[in-house]
């Protein structure tokens, strides 16, 4: 099964669950309105585009096996938010079998598939991913037996990085954000995740809420608009924003939850590179 396949599989499973990820579009939902028709068929096409983009992130975050588990652990940082900053993580994954190879696979937000990186890792004490080299299967030096991968990130602000570990029997995942836009307020989160190179298009995402119930947010850049969410079971509220609906070229989004106790904020830059 190519790497591909293995994420259409995701997507596949993904698209049959109850739908969690709200994708919108702020043209979409204007011109619709304003002119009462079906919106054109290029603006359908962008509104199934950004929902590709929402099930490539949530299936990442849901690959994970029952009776498995995945950690990532920082080890060092360096360097500044949104300049230079590289960030450097172990893996550790539990559940599987001891002698388990993976293939370590990533899809970066500003690419079309994902991308093979590292062959024969091998799974250490504790679950650390290490190039143990004892092996030719094995990655890794002889001369230096058993040494854990460390993972490198150089990422931009609220720019997730997903990583997935295949084997022939196992596919475990995770999704690591080194300079996250998050916020808290009284027990109730938010986070916006860079889902392009640009940030004019975000992954919302929000706990603490209360289940099952209409999650007010507000989104403004150029403009104002408000909307509303469904929580989940659970309290989890999540959606796609699309802060650019005039001429500018770049400016700054600010979007907030609120609910009867809380009212966190986010707020990022998008625009150019």
């Amino acid at each position: 099964m190519s790497d591909l396949e293995i994420y259409h599989e995701q997507s596949c499973k993904l698209a049959a669950m109850p739908r969690k990820v709200q994708a919108f579009l702020f043209a979409i939902l204007s011109l619709a309105s304003a002119i009462c028709q079906t919106p054109p068929p290029s603006l359908v096409e962008a509104g199934q585009q950004v929902q590709h983009l929402m099930d490539v992130e949530v299936g990442f975050e849901n690959m994970v096996p029952p009776g498995t588990s995945i950690q990532a652990r920082e080890v060092s940082r360096k360097g500044e938010s949104g300049r230079d900053l590289v960030v450097k993580y172990h893996i550790f994954v539990t559940g599987v079998p001891a002698n388990t190879l993976f293939k370590h696979v990533d899809w970066a937000v500003n690419a079309e598939r994902p991308t093979s990186r590292l062959e024969g890792i091998s799974v250490g004490k504790d679950g650390i991913l290490m190039c143990a080299g004892r092996t030719d299967e094995q990655c890794g030096d002889p001369n230096k037996p058993d040494d854990p991968i460390e993972f490198t990130f150089m990422p931009l602000k609220g720019e997730p990085s997903r990583v997935a570990f295949v084997s022939p029997d196992v596919k475990i995942g995770i999704v690591i954000v080194a300079d996250p836009v998050e916020a808290t307020d009284k027990g109730c989160t938010i986070s916006a995740k860079r889902m392009n190179r640009a940030f004019t298009l975000a992954f919302l995402s929000g706990t603490g809420y209360p289940p099952n119930s209409d999650i007010h947010y507000t989104v403004s850049s150029e403009m104002t608009n408000d909307f509303v969410v469904k929580s989940d079971d659970k309290g989890t509220v999540r959606a796609s924003v699309i802060p650019f609906p005039g001429k500018k070229k770049e400016g700054t989004a600010r979007v907030k939850i609120t609910a009867a106790n809380c009212a966190p904020e986010v707020s990022w830059k998008w625009g150019p590179i």
